[in-house]
């Protein structure tokens, strides 16, 4: 199979999709968001929708992971 041209850059970048705990600025909470970070971790992204259960953000990660080509790290 081959790879889409952003699957290409992903790999060559060393992209790794991962959840991170937040807390709820509203009620103290914590939530879970879906993390994207490029080798040295320099310009993370988190996603805007915060997960109330953590089943819910590894979902979105292995989704984000495969449309990506990036490594799920859990």
């Amino acid at each position: 199979m081959t790879l889409m041209t952003h699957q290409k850059i992903t790999r060559a970048i060393g992209g790794t999709v991962y959840v991170t705990i937040v807390r709820d600025p509203a009620n103290g909470e914590l939530k879970y968001v879906v993390s994207y970070a490029n080798r040295g971790g320099l310009q993370p992204w988190l996603s805007k929708h915060h997960f109330p259960d953590i089943a819910q953000a590894e979902a979105g990660c292995l989704a984000l992971s495969d449309f990506l080509g990036a490594r799920y790290r859990a």
